[in-house]
């Protein structure tokens, strides 16, 4: 139908992906009924947008697809096949360790059943502690890497519990160290779960998107539980096809999971996306995407398995302790080091300073340091780098980025000093078109420690 001038309408839908829907006054019912106004003459909800709708309450964040990353739904749909597949590997060991506990064995006990997987529990907890305390702070900087990794160790505790009951070793032994494999999972991958989920949570609804990953997961469980339910039987009486489908699950799962992590395009700075956008902006003169950033950031190997990684076998520290950082420059004159690097970075809230012979640079940072200082010195470090490798190994570098008056041969602090120089000279340049991609520049993910200088000279 028509709709005429001066009717008393309205216009409304639910989300940004949803139908629109269009109600006009009638005064024969004084009432708003739906209308026609599309050009198949059909205004009303069909059972199909019905259902849609009915699942994306469900099974998505409020708001979708405005309340989330862009990335989301890329992510996620990875994230489900590789949970499908874990399920299913999952249930293939859970097989073997019951056959390992000696469940339809007449000389096993439920007593020695029960202590195994109290050990086993008890295992797990003590690893679980350790490894956040080893590498809690490294989660939250390389999520998508350690992430990876907790799928792996997930996978190697399956594959340990289905080679248990034929290892020359007693069974204890193998479920402890699956313990262990696991412990690892629930911290690594939860913790980094927690971190992606932040990064996907683009209306401070963390907690929504967190439930519906839930409810998304539980679902796909379902799923693998009939699935397991239907093939178990066969699959497990024979050896041969138990191999091949755990082998083929274990294979779909990682390649689920890396395309999934590969997925995820974080706008926050760890130490591999900071040092491929420098390694591009002094190449370039131009700062990269972050697409193309997230994309080049490796997920197996590089810095974020690297303390302290820096270009060009350079290690570089960042928030350490000035008494350990001046103990590594024991070959120079340490009164002078202290001397030279305080006066440099006297209007400074960070300090430089380091071996350059031993490829070892030092970051010092004052209590009132601030993320885009943070970032400052990173880029300090990272020009000194290339500035030394220009000069002392002839490494190609821009003129615009050489500081004047270099020498090989020039003590260190000397060196450092010129170049902080220099660097402040343009790194406003740099710091801007960081801002202009879409880098949060507020956010530094750099693993610093937390040594702070309060003192220097006899002032507070």
């Amino acid at each position: 139908m028509n709709i005429n001038d001066g009717a008393l309408l309205y216009q409304e839908r639910k989300g940004s992906s949803a139908r629109q829907m269009t109600y006009m006054y009638h005064e024969s019912t004084r009432a708003f009924i739906p209308v026609n106004v599309d050009m198949k003459g059909s205004n009303t909800t069909t059972l199909k947008d019905c259902v849609r709708g009915w699942l994306q309450d469900v099974f998505l964040p409020q708001g979708y697809p405005e309340s989330v990353s862009p990335d989301y739904l890329h992510y996620q749909m990875w994230d489900t096949a590789q949970a499908y597949c874990s399920s299913i590997a999952g249930a293939l060991s859970l097989q073997a360790t019951l056959t390992g506990l000696g469940v339809g064995e007449g000389a096993a006990t439920p007593l020695a059943a029960t202590l195994i997987w109290l050990l086993k529990d008890g295992t797990g907890m003590v690893a679980s502690i350790a490894f956040a305390y080893w590498k809690g702070s490294q989660l939250d900087c390389n999520s998508k890497q350690w992430r990876l990794f907790a799928d792996v160790a997930n996978d190697s505790g399956h594959l340990l519990r289905l080679l248990g009951p034929v290892l020359p070793v007693p069974f204890l032994f193998v479920m402890c160290i699956s313990a262990v494999m696991m412990a690892l999972v629930g911290v690594a991958g939860g913790a980094t779960r927690a971190s992606l989920t932040l990064h996907q949570a683009r209306r401070d609804n963390m907690a929504d998107v967190s439930a519906k990953d839930g409810s998304q997961e539980t679902l796909v469980n379902l799923a693998a539980l009939f699935t397991n339910l239907t093939i178990l039987p066969f699959i497990t009486s024979s050896l041969l096809l138990t191999w091949i489908t755990f082998l083929m699950c274990v294979v779909l799962h990682l390649l689920a999971n890396y395309q999934a992590v590969r997925a995820v395009k974080m706008e926050s700075l760890n130490r591999p996306r900071l040092l491929y956008i420098l390694d591009q902006w002094f190449t370039t003169a131009n700062v990269p995407g972050i697409e193309e950033t997230n994309l080049s950031e490796s997920l197996i190997f590089g810095a974020a398995f690297m303390p302290n990684y820096f270009p060009c076998g350079f290690r570089a520290t960042l928030g350490c302790s000035l008494n350990w950082a001046l103990d590594t420059c024991k070959k120079n004159d340490v009164k002078a080091v202290y001397s030279a690097t305080v006066d440099t970075f006297a209007r400074a809230n960070y300090l430089l300073c380091g071996n350059l012979k031993d490829k070892r640079l030092h970051i010092i940072y004052r209590p009132e340091i601030t993320t885009q200082e943070e970032l400052e010195a990173v880029f300090s470090a990272y020009l000194c780098v290339i500035n030394y490798i220009h000069v002392s190994e002839g490494g190609i570098l821009s003129a615009e980025y050489v500081a004047d008056g270099l020498s090989s041969k020039m003590p260190d602090t000397e060196f450092i000093t010129k170049v902080a120089h220099h660097s402040q000279k343009i790194f406003s340049a740099f710091l801007n078109s960081l801002q202009a991609k879409g880098w949060l520049v507020n956010k530094l993910l750099l693993a610093a420690d937390e040594w702070r200088l309060l003192m220097e000279d006899g002032k507070t």
